[in-house]
């Protein structure tokens, strides 16, 4: 048995169908990412905490649609141009060439399902890379957590005083620890800050800013947004898009806590002046990137965050709790059309298949055009006169399962 081969409980036809589910998938991740951009741009001198929303609500639509697609309820939508149809030809053309193989009556479908089998292979290596650092990060973190001591008396009131102001329900536990450089928020439904052992001569002043920024993390849940989008990251890894959605995310929801901090009376320059001293102690140091947690700051963006700091201009007010209401609904709205939808391609790329000299490419197209009520007659016309037996029997069978679905649609029973 060939190394490449995909496994005996997966056939070659299941691998194609899998790859083609994971191409379809990143078109239509496209929508949520193209949306939230569109929003950021539009909001890009104004409040950061709107943009932050916008990503959080683009990376939840991306999951659901990956788990939408895990159920079999679909619609066709046959807009897929030529220039992106190619994938899913070939794909097709695996799938036909796999049923005539298991039944006995094709030659020539090895190459196209070990390709197939190794696209599989390398998706399936790939997610598991991402997935596998994400839970490395977090074993690391609650090592990190076990080994901490807790905060004193002065930092536990400053973060009371922060929950306080900003609204937070949530307890938020302080500890030290000698394994982080900068202060980081980890965890949810149990929100910790995790302190480095150099900010114990930091002011009250100081300390009040720092827990003011790791309570609106905990307060606006960006801790399990993080996870969300490396969960993302993880599903769509070879999409450009997505990480790039991901990074604004985390941007975005450090420019979102630092106006929060200055909406609620800080000095833009004290509260600036703050970030770079906690640049400064995390040069050089690993542990704000080897784990799943949000810093107060990291070197990468500070120029940003310092320039939106002390731009006056720039709104600092919270943002209201409708639009967060607003985006929620949005977001599950728009995920139930994206989850379900089956992308195809368009009816002039699948009559110019039927030109092709492949039999497998007449084939798949003909699967396409019997489900159109626009194009069933080419689909009847290949049953009767395609020069390729296994065309017209796969014509056949197309439009047999045309016809079921038409009568179940007249059916008088059905509404």
């Amino acid at each position: 048995m060939s190394l490449l081969a995909p496994p005996a409980m997966v056939s070659p036809a299941d691998s194609a169908r899998a790859v083609a589910t994971v191409y379809t998938a990143s078109l239509i991740a496209l929508v949520p990412v193209g949306v939230a951009a569109a929003i950021a741009l539009t909001l890009r001198r104004g409040n950061a905490q709107g943009r932050a929303l916008a990503w959080r609500s683009a990376v939840v639509v991306l999951l659901l649609i990956f788990i939408g697609r895990q159920f079999p309820l679909h619609w066709m939508a046959w807009i897929v141009p030529a220039t992106l149809a190619a994938p899913l030809v070939a794909l097709g053309r695996v799938q036909v060439m796999s049923v005539n193989a298991m039944l006995g009556s094709a030659d020539s479908s090895a190459v196209g399902t070990t390709i197939a089998a190794m696209v599989l292979l390398v998706y399936a290596v790939g997610a598991s890379l991402v997935s596998g650092s994400t839970l490395v990060g977090v074993w690391r973190a609650r090592g990190i957590l076990r080994r901490a001591k807790r905060g004193d008396a002065s930092w536990r009131r400053a973060a009371d005083e922060a929950r306080t102001a900003l609204g937070v329900r949530r307890p938020i536990r302080v500890v030290i620890s000698r394994d982080v450089s900068v202060p980081i928020t980890w965890g949810y439904w149990h929100p910790v800050v995790v302190l480095p052992v150099s900010l114990a001569r930091w002011t009250a002043e100081e300390r009040r800013l720092v827990m003011l920024h790791e309570a609106e993390h905990a307060r606006t849940g960006d801790w399990l947004f993080a996870l969300a989008a490396r969960a993302a990251c993880a599903i769509y890894w070879f999409h450009p898009a997505v990480w790039w959605a991901a990074k604004r995310l985390h941007a975005d929801c450090e420019l979102a806590c630092d106006e929060r901090v200055i909406a609620t009376g800080a000095r833009r320059s004290d509260y600036a002046d703050l970030l770079v001293r906690a640049g400064d102690l995390v040069a050089g140091a690993r542990s704000a990137d080897a784990i799943p947690a949000l810093a107060l700051s990291r070197r990468d963006g500070l120029r940003t965050r310092l320039a939106a700091l002390l731009d006056a201009r720039r709104e600092a007010r919270p943002l209201a709790r409708r639009w967060a209401a607003a985006a929620a609904a949005t977001t599950l709205l728009a995920s139930v059309p994206l989850s379900a939808v089956e992308l195809a391609p368009t009816r002039d790329v699948l009559t110019t298949l039927m030109r092709d000299a492949r039999w497998e490419s007449r084939a798949y197209a003909v699967l396409g055009l019997a489900q159109r009520h626009d194009s069933i007659a080419v689909a009847r016309s290949a049953a009767a006169l395609d020069p390729s037996p296994r065309v017209r029997e796969w014509a056949r069978y197309a439009l047999g399962l045309s016809a079921v679905d038409t009568g179940r649609s007249n059916h008088p029973n059905n509404p």
